[in-house]
């Protein structure tokens, strides 16, 4: 089962259960076919998920009607859950998309409709699926199509993406080794939230998972700031897909560029920017001002930086003042080191 999060007005969170951060075994996986994925279901499936509209318009003129009509059943508005096809093969091994693309082709009708009900049950499948359950040979032929069109569109972006790529798997491995791994769940998504061990994400079919012992395998998604895609039901690992941090250098045409101090890997170059301008307390206006953020944009980062316990907010008559919490000193302490 695959959940691809939607923005919904109704506070319903799908709860995966994480425990100690410090048991977990989490890695970074580089698998493409997730972007390709999140990039179809944002160009082709009304599903806005911040792509910017020239990445939209080169996969529009890339699939033919009838590819683009395949991928409406995956973006029906007030569902989530996507039989396991959908799905990477496995983010762990990084499969290529080309074979992800033979799977989709090789998989007989059988198969797609014994999936259909393995994952909607005895009622059957959704209207949005019920299309698919009387022609899968079709639907089948149509969506691997729609994949490999939409691929080859947007693998050049995918490789100018590189640089910014092994600078997250640098990041990850960063949070990992200082211990920190807290920071980077906490931020994997505006409308995802990481508190007590649980990573709580918006969804409107919510349910409650354990990690359990299973590995937590980070992907990575050259796509829209807002796309979410993550399967948490398998046996062998919990894998969540979200936006590359960076991206936006993409959108804009401009080169990736690596580097940054270790501070920047961990939290990212904005909030980075914004614990380092709070390493004495400031008002809001203040740190807008040295941060050349935008007040909304400040108050974000701060509302994230204080989920993740490295500010305080404390209003004092008509300011609001931002001070460093003794855990993001200890942060700052062990990055200057």
């Amino acid at each position: 089962m695959t959940v691809s999060t939607q923005q919904v007005t109704r506070p319903d969170a799908t709860e995966l259960h994480v425990g100690r951060l410090a048991d977990a075994k989490v890695r970074v996986s580089l698998d493409p076919y997730l972007s390709v994925l999140a990039l179809t279901t944002d160009a082709l499936g009304g599903r806005r998920r911040g792509a910017p509209e020239s990445w939209r318009r080169r996969i529009r003129s890339a699939v033919s009607p009838a590819q683009a009509q395949a991928v409406w059943p995956l973006v029906a508005p007030g569902h989530s859950v996507t039989p396991d096809c959908v799905s990477p093969l496995s983010p762990i091994f990084e499969t290529s998309v080309d074979e992800q693309i033979e799977r989709l082709r090789d998989l007989s009708p059988d198969e797609l409709l014994a999936d259909l009900d393995g994952v909607f049950g005895r009622s059957g499948p959704p209207p949005h699926w019920r299309t698919v359950a009387r022609q899968p040979r079709h639907w089948l032929r149509a969506y691997a199509s729609a994949t490999s069109q939409v691929w080859a569109a947007m693998r050049p972006v995918w490789r100018e993406a590189r640089p910014l790529l092994d600078r997250e798997v640098a990041r990850v491995g960063a949070a990992a080794m200082r211990g920190r791994l807290d920071v980077i769940l906490g931020g994997i998504h505006p409308s995802s939230r990481f508190e007590d061990g649980v990573l709580k994400i918006r969804d409107p079919e919510p349910a409650r998972f354990d990690l359990a012992g299973r590995r937590l395998v980070l992907v990575p998604m050259v796509s829209g700031g807002d796309a979410l895609i993550c399967s948490l039901d398998r046996a062998d690992a919990v894998w969540l897909g979200y936006p590359l941090p960076g991206a936006g250098r993409l959108f804009r045409g401009e080169p990736a560029q690596e580097g940054g101090n270790a501070l920047e890997l961990l939290l990212g170059p904005v909030r980075a920017q914004v614990l380092t301008a709070a390493s004495r307390p400031v008002t809001m206006g203040e740190l807008a001002t040295l941060t050349r953020l935008t007040p909304s944009a400040v108050t974000y980062h701060c509302e994230r930086l204080a989920a993740a316990g490295l500010v305080l907010r404390e209003r004092h008559g008509r300011e609001v003042r931002v001070s460093l919490t003794p855990r993001a000193e200890r942060l700052s302490e062990l990055f200057d080191a």
